[in-house]
């Protein structure tokens, strides 16, 4: 069966260094966090194509962030953009990602310090509605940072009836480790989870599986967070799974093709 990983990074050869020691004694990559590190990674998981999640984290890297993502736009690795709140020209950003092809954007409210709820940002959704940019965000835990989050899911639940249109990606199965809360505020939303970081160190395999049955395997993603996490054993994990032929096909690479609007059936 094919598969699309909906969830991973990498990062241009002049900054790779300093990602990976950002994170040195939380986290061991498992590649080099370079675009040839990630496809390594990928053959030997049986992985056909991953999705690089570009991220802003500066308004003044905005355009050299987004260009390098254009132009590393490829399979069998693509890109999406990113687009930081506090940019000064957030449309023009907007309209050069959709110009370059790139199918969404990437956002992570505790990095880029923001609120999903700030009315200031309402036209950037609603211009990410009009140009059919779908939208990922980084929801809940996160190693790297301390309480309270940024996006929980009750806050969540309220932007997606906000903004009903938007494709909305929650990563980390829509809160990581705020189970109760996503099955209370988020399931059976249409709005997507990915699978990244999911793993058996965070949540039961019965929890998980109850989670995506109740959600719909129709908005669930597979994603890895690579190299934060190891795209072989992620995919173990998921693949070990009770769940049925067609379950496996949404998830595994179904929905993320439709997402990113490649032209995949069945090998």
């Amino acid at each position: 069966m094919m598969v699309i990983d909906f969830h991973t990074h990498c990062y241009p050869q002049k900054v790779v260094a300093k990602a990976l020691s950002a994170v040195q004694g939380r986290l061991k990559p498992a590649t080099d966090g370079t675009r040839d590190g990630l496809i390594a990674s990928m053959h030997e998981a049986g992985i056909d194509y991953s999705l690089a999640l570009a991220l802003v984290t500066n308004p003044a890297n905005s355009l050299g962030v987004n260009r390098w993502a254009a132009e590393q736009n490829h399979a069998p690795v693509f890109f999406t953009g990113s687009l930081h709140p506090d940019d000064p020209t957030p449309k023009t950003t907007l309209d050069f990602i959709a110009k370059s092809g790139l199918k969404g954007i990437k956002l992570h409210p505790e990095y880029q310090q923001f609120e999903f709820r700030e009315e200031r940002l309402f036209p950037l959704w609603e211009r990410c509605c009009e140009l059919g940019l779908f939208v990922v965000t980084h929801a809940g835990y996160d190693i790297m940072f301390q309480p309270p989050w940024h996006t929980d899911p009750e806050r969540l639940a309220a932007f997606h009836r906000r903004f009903p249109e938007l494709q909305l990606v929650l990563a980390h199965l829509g809160s990581m480790t705020l189970w109760d809360d996503v099955e209370k505020y988020l399931l059976g939303l249409p709005v997507y989870f990915d699978l990244a970081f999911v793993t058996p160190d965070y949540i039961e395999p019965e929890r998980l599986v109850r989670i995506i049955r109740r959600h719909g395997a129709e908005h669930i993603l597979f994603g890895t967070d690579s190299p934060w996490c190891d795209q072989k054993k992620q995919l173990e994990f998921i693949r070990a799974l009770p769940l049925t032929p067609q379950e496996q096909e949404l998830i595994f690479w179904k929905n993320a093709a439709k997402l990113l609007d490649l032209p995949l059936s069945t090998p």
